[in-house]
């Protein structure tokens, strides 16, 4: 078919006025939808580029308000593109019918041409792509929670979509004047414009919620979120549907706009109460208590809504937590746990700070690359090996560091595995709520970056030794002390609660050589000490077997001293005693000295007055050897007398024998026969 302008360059073609709103309509909401898309887009990038926009932009796919806004515009433009395509063919389709004057349509035209195709396969195409664009939306930019600086991203961010909102409610109202015969769509396509304008408008009022910390607008901010998915995906199913119809005459051909969901929403025919008058003929508006409510629905909801933004300055502070109370801006108290009447919002504003909750932190652990919390374990459960504290063992929270080695290297250094926990809380006084507040974004970053610092000086000033060697406890407290006093930590109103190090010892790889390097160390040791305590005892036997010289030699000095100190004593007596009586003395020491000579000698006795002629003579030879029982002669034998003159002797003998009788044991007598 040619085109009517080709044939006649004089002739202007016109396009009808239904067909230009649409496409107007399509090319506004084309440009704000990629306009969203690329913004929304700046999210992901670093948060060095663009940090401000950036952040925006976070903010709102993080909170929701991106998929609300984008899936929003999205429906507007399925619509509008799938009404396109029909006033499209209907434009074709009548310039078409002119050209030819009543002929009929060449076969090659009438599927390009007829409205009834667009109606049918065009929608078919059109709607389910549009509503598989927007679940994807909604999948990808679902609400995730809060990030950095809510407040003043929220404001923004919902700035942004109100004035998206109110651009879109004038394109509703526009839509809403035109005339319904030149364009068949413009009822439901006015009530989906109209569904997409209250829902981006919800979206901003739940932004600026969000950013107020309205903690329960959550739920209805799920629900906002899924309206366009569900729309978008009613009006696929009517699409796909009319590929099992028959195709419509041209002149009956109709966009896919009409949608139950945004009918009871916005007020359409499928509304309830529509439904109510036409379906069971109960009219309610000529109701007089209806009347009533009517009348005064508006003073009722101004006054509810009088008193709830009354009520929402009533904060309730629970024990775990205190808030600081923002008057126009400014922070005016620290309020404790309870409740509390405040200026509602956005007068008065209660920003919520921690109170006595303690935080581990691991340092030197990249939070990104580690598992996710571990599960509770039971007391009867096996403990699983990430618990196991051997040096063999990896764990997820472990942190590498480099030690000087001692060698004779000038580039020498030895790897250390840590595992190091800072406990900290928000401080608990007014001060420090205020500083960690307004101070303070990240207070884990903080603690992360200042904890690391002071570890890593320590580890790159000790050898692996001297580390592994000291005290856990004493490096631990000296860490503390170091963290608690840093000037950042310090003015960010933060405690160090303390700092626990969970181990220290070689990497894993090279646990089994520093155990033999320790076991070989030991044995060293062992060995010194074996030879030191073998020493000592050789040393202790020896000074024990001089001592025991040194005190007998004491004691013969000793008695050799009381000896000659006996000698001496006696001496002095037997001078004394000689001074006193020299002859008594002289006979008596002759007298002392012949018993003793006469003790160890053997002697003879013989008296000449024994006669062995007429008397037998007393052998005591004889007895010499036996003992004498006194202090007498120690023997006395008696034998017969020479041929000898024993006159003299024996009168000498006698006189002795006579003199010493008196001294001399009873002899006893042998009687042996004489010659």
């Amino acid at each position: 078919m040619n085109n009517p302008a080709d044939s006649d360059p004089s002739k202007e073609l016109v396009f009808p006025r239904s067909h230009r709103l649409i496409r107007h309509l399509t090319l506004l909401y084309g440009i704000g939808t990629l306009a969203v898309a690329m913004f929304l887009a700046l999210a992901l990038l670093p948060g060095s580029v663009l940090s401000r926009t950036g952040a925006v932009a976070r903010e709102a796919v993080a909170g929701g308000l991106g998929a609300m806004t984008l899936s929003a515009l999205l429906l507007a433009l399925t619509a509008l593109t799938g009404t396109l395509a029909l006033t499209a063919a209907r434009f074709r389709y009548s310039m078409a019918l002119e050209e030819l004057a009543g002929a009929p349509l060449p076969r090659r035209l009438e599927r390009h041409a007829d409205p009834g195709f667009a109606g049918r396969m065009g929608q078919a195409l059109i709607a389910p792509a549009g509503a598989v664009c927007i679940w994807i939306a909604i999948r990808y930019m679902w609400p995730a929670g809060a990030g950095a600086h809510v407040a003043a991203s929220a404001d923004i961010a919902a700035a942004f979509v109100f004035g998206i909102a109110f651009v879109s409610l004038v394109c509703e109202r526009v839509l809403n004047a035109f005339p319904q015969p030149q364009l068949p769509e413009a009822p439901t396509l006015r009530r989906l414009l109209l569904l997409a304008t209250l829902i981006l408008a919800a979206g901003a009022c739940i932004e600026l919620g969000r950013g107020a910390e309205l903690r329960w607008l959550t739920w209805p901010e799920l629900v906002v979120v899924c309206i366009p998915g569900v729309a978008a995906a009613e009006l696929a199913v009517r699409s796909l549907a009319r590929l099992f119809l028959p195709q419509r005459n041209p002149e009956d051909a109709r966009a896919v706009t009409d949608s139950i969901l945004a009918a009871l929403i916005t007020g359409g025919p499928r509304a309830p109460g529509t439904l109510l008058r036409t379906q069971f003929g109960l009219d309610f508006a000529r109701s007089w208590a209806l009347s009533f409510l009517s009348a005064a629905l508006l003073p009722a909801v101004a006054g509810t809504a009088l008193l709830c933004w009354g009520l929402s300055g009533l904060k309730l502070i629970d024990l775990q937590h205190r808030g600081v109370y923002e008057r126009f801006g400014a922070p005016v108290a620290v309020l404790g746990p309870g409740l509390h009447l405040l200026l509602p919002w956005p007068f008065g504003r209660l920003r919520s700070v921690e109170y006595g909750t303690i935080h581990s932190v691991p340092i030197g652990v990249d939070q990104s690359t580690t598992t996710a919390a571990a599960k509770p374990i039971g007391a009867e459960a096996v403990p699983p090996v990430t618990l196991n504290r051997l040096w063999e063992t990896a764990h997820a929270d472990q942190a590498h560091y480099l030690v000087p080695s001692p060698g004779a290297a000038e580039q020498s250094f030895q790897s250390v595995d840590t595992e190091i926990y800072v406990l900290y809380r928000v401080g608990l006084t007014n001060t420090a709520a205020l500083q960690s507040l307004y101070t303070v974004a990240d207070p884990e970053s903080l603690i992360k970056a200042a904890a690391s610092r002071l570890v890593l000086r320590y580890f790159n000033s000790r050898t692996l030794d001297e580390v592994i060697g000291a005290q856990r406890d004493n490096v631990a407290g000296m860490l503390r002390a170091q963290l608690a006093v840093d000037p950042d930590v310090r003015n960010a109103g933060i405690d160090i609660v303390s700092v626990l190090i969970e181990e220290i010892h070689p990497p894993a790889g090279a646990a089994a050589a520093y155990h033999a390097v320790q076991a070989a160390q030991i044995d060293a040791n062992a060995s010194i000490s074996n030879e030191l305590g073998r020493a000592k005892r050789t040393a202790g036997v020896a000074q024990e077997e001089a001592h025991q010289l040194n005190t007998v030699a004491d004691a013969r000095a000793a008695e050799l001293v009381h000896a000659a100190d006996a000698v001496a004593y006696r001496f002095a007596a037997d001078r004394r005693a000689y001074e006193e009586g020299r002859r008594s003395f002289l006979l008596e020491r002759t007298l002392s000295a012949k018993v003793a000579a006469y003790s160890r000698a053997h002697i003879t006795l013989v008296d000449h007055r024994l006669s062995s002629d007429q008397h037998p003579i007393l052998d005591l030879r004889a007895l010499a050897a036996a003992p004498a029982s006194g202090g007498g002669l120690g023997g006395v034998q008696s034998g017969q007398s020479g041929t000898g003159s024993p006159g003299a002797s024996s009168g000498s003998a006698g006189s002795a024998g006579a003199g010493a009788g008196s001294m001399l044991l009873p002899i006893t007598p042998a009687i042996v026969p004489g010659d």
